[in-house]
């Protein structure tokens, strides 16, 4: 059965889509930031987070092997990187990432920094961006930070370890160890915590997905029956539904963290008085703000589990994505269900708390495309399905969310299945199952073969 669909008269298309967008006077802006001020605590959390406590850097090193190399690597905080270098190299938007590379091989490696960041530092650019923000020279700043960088070629059965200097990131930092050699190339792919940033995403871990649930375990006729069944929407606090539920994951927290991050997903912060000073500072000088707070929703009766953004131009802009631990397994591998929607805007919320909330673009189902190109273009997903999970509603008579704003959908969620390696966009197969409606008529091209054994279209 779909999902229902709140029954809830709100103003016409155009105003509340539209109309609302353009509320972006001074005034406004400047009852907001009052506002906004008014209410920022002390201390670390206003929700009970904690601040992290920091491991060395050495200590909560990832590792991987494979054919004959071992790769070692971490992102250094704030913190970390001033006392390391002396120098407070955030706030030039430098992140130093460690790596060790041990080669048990006969051949010589050759690592290739722009995998890690395609706009990386040279070490001279640093010195010289770092001269701004301390006493030392950019000569005396070279030397110190020389005698740290990775030497950048591996003689055979050598170790080496060092730094690469990238563009800064917080929570977590994706990275591609590409190591080069005549025989071909070995990449690594990490996805290593940057300690700092309260986050509710490490809350989640191996150990608590293997635990929050005793999950039903389902195959994939049962899980796409789950999914038609499961409600339409995410809901407030008070019950009331909201943003259509339109993108799945089966895979484990490693897949799905990998598969995101490595796509330029940032985490999101919790609110407290840090991150609210952010993001009055972003709001008023028109500026982004990567990890900004995400408000709560719910489904199975909790508040999302994971929260992940891609802010975009500034803070009123950006696309969001909550996601949820479902309470059953899909032959052993954890289900995620997610909402994805994209925010064009600010409004004021009508409530003392949060005083705003965002707009959203009114076609979710190209939020729902956002994620399925970024997971193709990672090479992330081995096969894709869509399900009907929601009523279609069109631009001329739409849903609303919980905010009143409006919405207008193909009623599909999309089910990503996660690959540990990676998977060409050619090799990737798509179920027979539902298709959108651009595709329908076009099944017999883009639907693997075999798959419609896995059950009718609907």
């Amino acid at each position: 059965m779909l999902g229902t669909v709140p029954d809830r008269m709100g103003p016409p298309f155009l105003k509340s889509g539209i109309e609302n967008i353009r509320r972006h006077d001074i005034a406004w802006r400047g009852f907001v930031v009052a506002l906004l001020l008014s209410l920022l605590s002390t201390g670390c959390s206003t929700q009970g987070e904690v601040c992290r406590d920091e491991r060395p850097f050495r200590e909560r090193a990832q590792q991987q092997h494979g054919n004959g190399l071992l790769v070692e690597a971490a992102a250094l905080s704030r913190a970390e990187s001033e006392s390391v270098f002396g120098v407070p190299l955030n706030d030039i938007n430098v992140q130093p990432v460690w790596l060790k590379i041990t080669s048990f091989r006969e051949d010589p490696q050759w690592l290739f920094p722009n995998a890690i960041d395609r706009d990386y530092f040279p070490t001279f650019e640093v010195a010289r961006r770092a001269s701004r923000v301390s006493t030392f020279s950019v000569h005396q700043l070279y030397e110190r930070l020389s005698q740290d960088h990775i030497d950048l070629f591996i003689p055979p059965r050598m170790t080496t370890s060092g730094f690469i200097f990238t563009h800064s990131d917080e929570g977590m930092k994706a990275l591609n160890i590409d190591l080069h050699s005549p025989r071909g190339r070995e990449t690594f792919s990490f996805v290593v915590p940057v300690p700092g940033l309260p986050t509710t995403y490490f809350a989640v871990n191996d150990e608590t997905v293997d635990q929050e649930f005793e999950a039903d375990d389902l195959d994939e006729q049962g899980l796409r029956s789950w999914l038609r069944q499961l409600e339409c929407c995410v809901a407030d606090a008070e019950g009331i539904p909201g943003d259509p539920l339109n993108v799945v994951f089966v895979g484990d927290l490693e897949q799905l963290r990998t598969a995101l991050i490595a796509q330029h997903w940032d985490v999101t912060a919790p609110v407290t008085s840090a991150s609210l000073r952010r993001m009055v500072s972003a709001f008023l000088f028109g500026s982004r703000y990567r990890y900004a707070p995400i408000s709560s929703l719910y489904l199975f009766g909790r508040e999302q589990d994971l929260a992940f953004q891609k802010s975009r131009a500034i803070i009123d802009e950006r696309n969001h994505m909550r996601i949820w631990l479902a309470p059953m397994t899909l032959e052993g591998s954890p289900v995620w269900i997610g909402q994805v929607s994209r925010d064009i805007g600010v409004k004021l919320s009508g409530r003392l708390w949060p005083p705003t909330t965002h707009i959203i673009d009114p076609d979710v189902d190209d939020a729902r495309f956002y994620v399925l190109q970024d997971l193709l273009t990672g090479e992330r997903i081995e096969r894709l399905g869509f399900v009907k999970g929601h009523l279609e509603a069109t631009m001329s008579a739409p849903h609303y969310n919980t905010e009143n704003d409006p919405y207008f959908t193909d009623g599909l969620r999309a089910i990503f299945f996660l690959s540990d390696g990676h998977v060409v966009p050619s090799e990737v197969e798509l179920l027979g199952w539902s298709l959108p409606p651009a595709l329908e008529p076009y099944r017999a091209f883009y639907v693997t073969p075999h798959s419609s054994a896995a059950g009718p279209k609907e």
